[in-house]
């Protein structure tokens, strides 16, 4: 026999269960809502279920149901629970939105359709134009993106996403003004928006504006945007400003800690060693960079360049690293001038001519010609030195002058 106080137990729950089925879905619907914000989304979907069991014509619910759905991974329910909810209501302007922020994450073209739908239900909702920018932004749709993103601006969009990607925008188009603009707009909103400051500091590089660029590169390393970028371009503003010790350093952070297989890294490094004049250490970084790649011109010809100024003991090595970089590069008229030039020095004359022959017909070039004239003067032949000099003066070499006079009177 149940006792009274049980009694009264069951009736009271009883009555609160009926109470609590006796309730419309809005009230359900918005206990779900209020967990889907907390992030509480199982515990929301649960409550959405309820008021569709209550109304199972409740648009709402099946579109925030759908949301907390898309959160935790659940994307085909989400998908149909969406089309439920336009279904029912064909001006569901929410349920166009967020389908469309899903098909978005899932890099789905129907993104746009639903971004469209969005803004011809709402033509101000800026979020819409804020992210089907984004959607054609990573779809390397530029035009599309910018016009989204200025009309975004245009309603007052407070988002600062939108004046980041507009400012890469202007920067693939050489906007540079109009960059600046939206980067400093950025940062005024947030000054700790390092991937705005990063883009400012380039900008400043590329201005040759070097200790804004350096400010801008070092606020960033400050702010922890521990990046390959950051590193890169702040040891090239370095070494612009000619400190290649701090140069080298950032160089050594990509080498060491970040471990880059980037050639040009490499590249640099041995740039800053060569301005620094550090030969060994130049020779060293070519060398790590033709055990990267064989196919590498530029390795061969810096290292060619330092064994010529290491003196008449390298010139040998120096001629090999010009012939490889003539051979890869057929076109270098650096390398074939530099190889004829150290020809001559060797007393190589009849070679010299043919290399410096490919090189002026691959680019004519006074220093090529006036090499040539020295050429032909040391083999006797007259008329050719002497028709090289006048071409060589005719573009501008004084000592190409001064010797018509000595030798072609």
């Amino acid at each position: 026999m149940i006792s009274k106080k049980n009694q009264v137990f069951l009736l009271l729950y009883a009555l609160s269960t009926s109470l609590l089925f006796a309730q419309p879905a809005y009230v359900f619907h918005d206990k779900g809502l209020e967990k889907l914000e907390a992030k509480n989304y199982a515990e929301a979907i649960k409550d959405f279920d309820l008021a569709l069991q209550k109304d199972k014509n409740h648009a709402p619910s099946y579109c925030d149901k759908a949301r907390a759905e898309a959160e935790i991974g659940k994307k085909e329910e989400a998908l149909k629970n969406f089309e439920q909810a336009i279904k029912l209501k064909s001006d569901y302007i929410d349920a166009y939105y967020y389908r469309g922020l899903l098909y978005h994450k899932l890099k789905d073209d129907k993104a746009i359709s639903d971004f469209s739908k969005t803004i011809q239900l709402d033509p101000k909702k800026t979020d819409a134009y804020l992210k089907r920018g984004m959607y054609y932004y990573q779809k390397k749709q530029e035009q599309e993106a910018l016009k989204d993103f200025n009309k975004a601006i245009a309603l007052k969009c407070t988002n600062i996403d939108v004046y980041y990607l507009r400012g890469k925008l202007n920067v693939q188009k050489n906007n540079t003004l109009e960059a600046l603009s939206d980067f400093n707009e950025v940062i005024k909103k947030n000054p700790t928006h390092s991937e705005s400051i990063v883009e400012r500091g380039k900008i400043y590089l590329s201005q040759n504006k070097l200790e804004l660029a350096l400010k801008d590169f070092n606020t960033c390393v400050a702010n922890r945007l521990n990046t390959e970028e950051i590193y890169a371009v702040r040891a090239e503003c370095y070494l612009q400003m000619g400190k290649f010790d701090d140069a080298l350093r950032d160089y050594n952070t990509l080498i060491d800690i970040f471990k880059t297989k980037d050639i040009k890294v490499y590249a640099m490094h041995a740039d800053a060693n060569f301005k620094k004049k550090d030969l060994p250490a130049t020779i060293k970084d070519c060398n790590k960079m033709v055990s990267l790649n064989r196919e590498y011109a530029p390795a061969y010809l810096l290292r060619a360049k330092v064994y010529v100024l290491q003196g008449k003991s390298k010139y040998v090595l120096a001629l090999n690293d010009f012939k490889k970089v003539c051979e890869l590069e057929p076109e270098n008229t650096e390398a074939w001038t530099r190889r004829g030039n150290l020809l001559f020095e060797t007393n190589k004359f009849a070679e010299a001519i043919e290399v410096l022959n490919k090189s002026i017909s691959v680019l004519p070039d006074a220093a090529a010609y006036y090499t040539r004239s020295k050429c032909y003067y040391k083999t006797n032949n007259k008329k050719a030195c002497c028709a090289d000099l006048e071409k060589a003066a005719e573009m501008g070499n004084k000592e190409a002058k001064k010797d018509i006079g000595i030798v072609c009177l």
